[in-house]
């Protein structure tokens, strides 16, 4: 309800590996979209940030050099068009890995940001904890009007060398926002995550 409440234009959501977020970000996203038609499209931003030995150049065009970093996000949104149609992101619904409809879907790299004006849409920042406060404040003073803003983040998954779990754009946004009546937090929490493996990364702190 706080993600797609239509007076709260700034949402933070922070939890350990496994509890929903980006898929509830973008089930909220298609809603909005699709359903309720407040906004006009969705971006997904987000840091590349490479977890342990580095690929090196990536050939092809920009989708291309993103799909290795992104394809979670593409797993997600077929998992969410099973359950209910969302032909409007497609070019073609039935290719995989899939053709995002760019007037509908769009996923960008966080260094693409700089100069944009992002009105009427939904933007989801994913892993918010691996950028630092001064692109925190660059990617979101790009944010124009009709912008809802989800900012999703685990601050315990911080690969990002020059940050830490206590500083981080994730944590800069919740000291900041808070109080804002355009602004609201959400922790995720509960018993059972992605699955019994990653319950048990959890509940043993690995």
């Amino acid at each position: 309800e706080l993600m797609t409440h239509p007076d709260i234009q700034v949402v933070s959501v922070q939890s350990e590996a496994g509890y929903g977020k980006s898929y509830l970000a973008l089930a909220c996203a298609l809603y909005l979209v699709l359903e309720r038609k407040s906004h006009a499209k969705i971006y997904v931003i987000k840091p590349m940030i490479e977890i342990g030995q580095k690929l090196g150049y990536l050939p092809g065009k920009l989708e291309e050099k993103m799909e290795p970093y992104t394809r979670y996000i593409a797993d997600l949104l077929a998992k969410l068009h099973r359950l209910r149609p969302a032909n409007k992101l497609f070019v073609d619904s039935d290719v995989y890995p899939p053709q995002f409809n760019s007037r509908a879907f769009e996923i960008l790299p966080l260094n693409y940001i700089r100069g944009m004006n992002i009105e009427n849409a939904v933007v989801i920042i994913d892993e918010m904890q691996n950028m630092s406060r001064s692109e925190c404040r660059t990617l979101l003073s790009r944010m124009g009007e009709g912008v809802k803003c989800l900012c999703l983040g685990d601050i315990r998954q911080v690969d990002n060398p020059y940050l830490s779990p206590e500083n981080n754009g994730l944590n800069w946004v919740v000291k900041k926002f808070k109080g804002s009546r355009i602004y609201s937090h959400i922790v995720l929490k509960g018993e059972k995550s992605r699955g019994p493996i990653t319950d048990l990364v959890i509940t043993t702190g690995l």
